[in-house]
């Protein structure tokens, strides 16, 4: 006769769901942790996807790339636009051949933050920054130190009018004031800022036809004063970005050129701002716009990395190495 099993007793048999709820539970638990891993893993791919399709979109566009210490100004010569010039801490690079390759200038050990080419005296160039304002007179061959009588010698910003080589003007930061001069910087006499500047440079421009009118970026704002800085109004809303850079165009189809922390951006007559298909790997620096024999502008950027980027029609498109 077999024998048959003692019952079990509702303590063993508590015991024995409750393993098996423990186990069913961990099993969950690793499907769980599997399907997060599992996440995990295509969120990542799809990041490095994403952030190597951005560097080759902007690796595409980018035409050269500079190895000095930093990258503070860069200006176009305005009869021949093939010739461009790179204000760094150290001095000058120019470029001959549209910035496709570059040589070190005759300018050296000054720390070049900006550069300034009237379009009515072409040889005439000027440069300036921490204890720095130079004036050359043929096309960067030599240099002088004019006298002057600013008060400091710190330029974080500096701008000349186009139509008027001896118009310049000058933000000085260790007074924090703005300077106006009318011949060529020998003059300084104090202007007014911009509203709510709070902010250690002051990028400048001044109007192709208007050696009074003169434009400052301030956040993420553009002022304009009618009457060489003594007076300002607000022009319009921002963009959003802060303003790093500024450049006037000279066409009719745009006002000004912005270079932010959020790319480069145009300003049309209407007050409408676009910004242009140009993906720079960090915040621009530096812009420099000049007209070209077509009838088109040619504007040039360098990023917070060094890379330098050409466009030959209104920053439309980029032109690639």
């Amino acid at each position: 006769m077999a024998k048959t099993a003692p019952p079990r007793s509702p303590g063993a048999s508590r015991r024995e769901e409750a393993r098996r709820q423990a186990q069913r539970r961990r099993q969950q638990h690793l499907l769980l942790q599997g399907g997060l891993v599992a996440i995990a893993v295509v969120v990542v791919a799809v990041a490095a996807w994403w952030l190597i399709v951005r560097a080759g979109e902007s690796d595409s566009q980018v035409l050269y790339r500079f190895q000095t210490q930093d990258f503070h100004s860069l200006a176009i010569d305005p009869i021949d636009p093939d010739t461009l010039y790179l204000g760094h801490h150290g001095g000058l690079l120019v470029s001959r051949d549209g910035g496709r390759t570059w040589q070190s200038g005759t300018l050296s050990g000054v720390d070049a933050m900006q550069l300034a080419l009237p379009a009515a005296d072409p040889e005439r160039i000027y440069a300036s920054g921490h204890g720095v304002f130079v004036v050359s007179q043929d096309g960067g061959q030599t240099w002088a130190s004019p006298a002057h009588n600013l008060p400091a010698l710190d330029l974080h910003g500096f701008a000349v009018a186009p139509s008027d080589p001896n118009r310049v003007y000058a933000f000085e930061l260790g007074t924090f004031s703005l300077y106006a001069s009318s011949d060529g910087g020998v003059t300084w006499e104090a202007r007014g800022l911009p509203p709510s500047l709070n902010q250690g440079i002051l990028p400048l421009a001044v109007a192709a036809d208007d050696p009074q009118h003169l434009y400052a970026g301030v956040g993420g704002q553009i002022w304009e004063s009618l009457d060489g800085g003594q007076s300002w109004r607000q022009l319009g809303p921002g963009h959003g970005g802060t303003i790093t850079a500024l450049a006037v165009s000279a066409s009719s189809q745009a006002l000004l050129f912005a270079g932010t922390d959020q790319g480069l951006w145009k300003l049309d007559y209407s007050g409408n701002w676009q910004r242009l298909p140009v993906q720079p790997r960090e915040g621009v620096l530096a812009v420099a716009v000049a007209p070209l024999a077509s009838g088109a502008e040619r504007v040039v950027l360098v990023d917070a990395q060094g890379n330098f980027y050409r466009s030959d029609d209104g920053g439309q498109t980029w032109l690639s190495r």
